[in-house]
């Protein structure tokens, strides 16, 4: 099993390597800027977005900061942008924010907290909740709808910036393969330190458009997946009937499945959800309920013929 599925999985594989260098927001700059000014030498602070703390040296004869062997001007941490993460690179501080002209999209990593991991904002739209409740609670809260992981084979359709692959694979999953196609967010992944998880050794990262993929992969070789597309106007066939009865043929009888859906059109009359339930049965999956907390619906693939659907 394990090897049908890194056969199939090695099409598509890529080595997810992460930067290991020093990243700031605002907060936690200005923190080191007013420590210095109050005299302090030595400042302990985050520099991997609440992780971890180190301490920071300040340096007065040239009036810089050593971060990590990196003598960044004090003056620099004063001008620093709100809602956006910097690396320390070079001995200058870089903004994790990129455009890309052929997709004609905006990317960076926005700070929700200085402790808490970022979310990826793409044109503006954010890539995880946000609106009482940070990134990573958000991702414990969708892999809760699958139950216990220990030795489960799990599907990552979207990778995002690796937070529930990573919690998967630490929740005891034997195997995550999780898909990503965008380059630009693989390379905002490998600057965020809390996608470092992504490089675990039972993690197989596909750079990949998962609705292609799919349909290359054997049947009945996962026991859950994770379905958490970008929103419906953005990917609408990633909420097709026929991607749907791919995710059914890959998922093992009786495996279980997730599938994010958000509140699409919550302050209007037009209702994505019913539909999306439709197709999610008529592709042959049995759904179970929707979750109002993870905003989403649970569903199993019948591990019998017992439960079936007639439509229209």
């Amino acid at each position: 099993m394990i090897d049908s599925i890194l056969q199939w999985a090695g099409r598509y594989r890529y080595v997810f390597k992460p930067k290991d260098v020093p990243v700031l927001t605002r907060e936690v700059a200005m923190k080191i800027w007013s420590d210095v000014r109050e005299g302090w030498s030595a400042i302990t602070a985050t520099l991997d977005m609440g992780l971890t703390t180190e301490v920071i040296k300040y340096v007065s004869n040239v009036s810089c900061v050593d971060i990590r062997g990196e003598c960044i001007e004090l003056s620099r941490l004063s001008e620093l942008k709100e809602n956006y993460v910097y690396a320390v690179l070079g001995g200058d501080l870089v903004p994790l924010a990129c455009y890309d002209e052929t997709l004609r999209k905006y990317y960076k990593l926005k700070p929700l907290a200085p402790d808490k991991a970022p979310t990826l904002e793409i044109n503006g739209i954010h890539m995880h909740r946000c609106e009482g409740i940070d990134p990573w609670t958000d991702s414990i809260l969708k892999l809760k709808q699958l139950g216990g992981l220990r030795r489960a084979i799990v599907l990552d359709t979207c990778t995002g910036l690796g937070y529930t692959a990573s919690i998967a694979a630490g929740r005891g999953a034997t195997l995550v393969v999780t898909s990503e196609v965008d380059p630009n967010v693989i390379k905002m992944s490998a600057f965020n330190p809390w996608s470092r998880g992504l490089a675990s050794r039972n993690i197989v990262t596909i750079k990949a458009d998962v609705g292609r993929a799919v349909q290359e992969a054997p049947d009945s070789i996962f026991t859950h997946i994770l379905h958490d597309p970008p929103r419906f106007s953005v990917a609408g066939e990633l909420y097709s009937r026929e991607f749907y009865k791919e995710l059914h043929r890959v998922l093992k009888a009786g495996g279980r499945l997730f599938h994010y859906t958000g509140m699409p059109y919550k302050h209007s009359n037009v209702s994505i959800l019913k539909g999306i339930k439709r197709r999610l049965e008529e592709a042959g999956f049995y759904v179970v309920k929707w979750s109002s907390s993870a905003q989403g619906f649970i569903a199993v693939k019948p591990a019998t013929n017992s439960h079936k659907f007639q439509h229209a």
